[in-house]
């Protein structure tokens, strides 16, 4: 029977995160302060890389678009675990090409003196 019980535990285990994948999931407020510690990391670093008047354009225009997705999440949950959530899991839009969209910047001052 003492074979039995670690069986068990990963059968429960396993049914019952499937259970939870379901259910939106709140972090803890202790869990909330290190996400915002690491939410300002990243849109720091996502920050320098849309200021950098070097950077390619398409770079600059992924790293806007990013940060506004995290802004995006953030005001609708107020959650920085969920905004950091948005920025890990965010991907550009290759066939869209170099468009800019409403309220984007859309002029990166190439070829000016």
């Amino acid at each position: 029977m003492l074979f039995h019980r670690p069986i068990f535990f990963l059968l429960l285990l396993s049914t019952s995160s499937s259970a939870f994948a379901a259910s939106p999931v709140k972090a803890l407020p202790e869990n909330e302060l290190i996400c915002m510690k690491a939410l300002e990391k990243l849109i720091v670093s996502k920050q320098m890389v849309f200021s950098d008047s070097s950077a390619e354009p398409d770079a600059r225009r992924d790293a806007e678009r990013v940060i506004d997705a995290a802004r995006e999440v953030f005001n609708n949950n107020q959650s920085y675990c969920e905004a950091e959530s948005a920025m890990h899991q965010y991907r550009s839009d290759k066939e869209a090409g170099f468009r800019s969209r409403q309220g984007e910047i859309n002029f990166f001052g190439r070829g000016v003196s």
